[in-house]
């Protein structure tokens, strides 16, 4: 067994609650706001593009000390091929660490034998688009001092979270800035928390908006894909940019085999319809549409009209709730009447109002109603859930926040 620190995005504890239902709590040893560590066989780096929490996987060669580093970096450097030529850099995670400063004693010694460059120019973790560009997941030579607990670790990367990816699946997108869009990286993580059995029963989003889930479920590789929104402008939106994305994945996997590599994703078997169709009357889909009724819905639901700070005082945001509410009622007793048996997770709106959240405080209560239950995304005795078992994803700068969701039938 091999142990490994994934470390955490932005949102700690979605991202540790992504990587609890992917690899399973049995096997994780330790945690702290940035730094996980798993106990695992193996792990593909490959992994990594699949996990919207995480920004960098490190596997851990040993203990070690702050003061020892250095000399533990060198010798797993020095294992490199006499005279061969290479970049590197080195890491501190939950420590500071005067990385700069110890890259140069270590590249110091290393001059002896090999010819080599140091990538850290101050007493920082280098960017992920240094670590792509320099190639050091394929070296193995960004060395990584991690601090947890009681105990420090000395690791190479494997992996770090590929921002030209997202990139390029948003330059597939129709841009709206009134409606918003979802976070990519936060759909990967809501994907990874539906259960190992279900993710095969396909993604449906009732309130698709620009597509962003369905293009994020394209790209996982599931086959099932249906999204649904009121706007027929929405409709068109999504119909446009998953049309994009898929024709340029189709390029992009055909220069991978052109280049003598085997595409990860084939589209063969996709089934991808994108309808327009009013959320509260959700039946009507799996009659009309023939929408299977076990599969997962993923979705950012209705978060409210958009408002500005100075116009949010708590009686215009509680009557914002009290008609979001409505709409929810709706949705779930349609749902319910439709004998719906897949998982669901989403994202309902909470307001920040004077340094007050207001929540969707019915939620539970609406859904309990209907035949269904809110699963808990964490295990409750690590006590970093919500008292609905939700967790939370929200910008500093934001007034509108989501609390995510997972519910599934009773």
């Amino acid at each position: 067994m091999i142990l490994f620190a994934f470390i955490l995005g932005r949102e700690y504890k979605l991202s540790l609650a992504e990587l609890i239902h992917v690899f399973g709590q049995q096997n994780l040893r330790d945690f702290n706001e940035e730094i996980a560590i798993f106990e695992l066989e193996k792990l593909d780096s490959k992994a990594i593009l699949t996990l919207g929490g995480t920004t960098r996987i490190i596997q851990i060669v040993s203990e070690t000390t702050p003061e020892s580093f250095a000399t533990d970096a060198i010798g797993i450097l020095s294992k490199k091929e006499k005279n061969s030529k290479f970049s590197f850099a080195l890491a501190a995670f939950w420590l500071k660490f005067p990385l700069a400063d110890a890259g140069m004693r270590i590249k110091k010694t290393l001059a002896k034998n090999f010819s080599v460059r140091l990538l850290n120019a101050k007493n920082e973790n280098i960017h992920s688009a240094v670590f792509k560009r320099e190639k050091l997941a394929k070296t193995g030579t960004e060395i990584s001092l991690i601090h947890i607990a009681d105990k420090n670790y000395l690791g190479f990367s494997l992996a770090c979270q590929d921002i030209d990816a997202y990139s390029r699946r948003d330059t597939a997108k129709n841009r709206d800035m009134v409606t918003g869009m979802m976070p990519p990286k936060l759909v990967q993580m809501m994907i990874n928390f539906l259960s190992e059995n279900a993710q095969k029963n396909g993604v449906y989003d009732p309130f698709c908006g620009l597509g962003t889930t369905l293009i994020e479920a394209v790209n996982r590789g599931i086959t099932t894909i249906f999204g649904s929104d009121i706007s027929r402008e929405m409709v068109a939106n999504s119909e446009e940019s998953l049309t994009n994305f898929i024709a340029e994945e189709k390029k992009w996997q055909e220069r991978i085999k052109a280049a003598g590599g085997t595409p990860q994703k084939d589209f063969s078997n996709l089934v991808a319809k994108v309808f327009p169709l009013d959320a509260t009357l959700i039946e009507k889909a799996f009659v009309d549409e023939k929408i299977p009724k076990n599969i997962n819905i993923i979705s950012e639901g209705y978060l409210g009209r958009i408002m500005r700070k100075e116009e949010m005082t708590q009686d215009i945001v509680f009557s914002e709730r009290r008609a979001i509410s409505r709409l929810y009622e709706k949705f779930f007793q349609s749902l319910a009447r439709a004998k719906f048996s897949g998982e669901i997770v989403m994202s309902f709106p909470f307001w920040k109002v004077q340094n007050v959240y207001v929540f969707l405080e019915n939620i539970s209560e609406i859904v309990e109603q209907n035949g269904f239950k809110i699963e808990s995304l964490l295990p409750r005795e690590l006590e970093l859930n919500t008292k609905n078992g939700s967790l939370l994803y929200r910008r500093e700068s934001q007034n509108v926040g989501r609390e995510i969701i997972k519910i599934v039938k009773k």
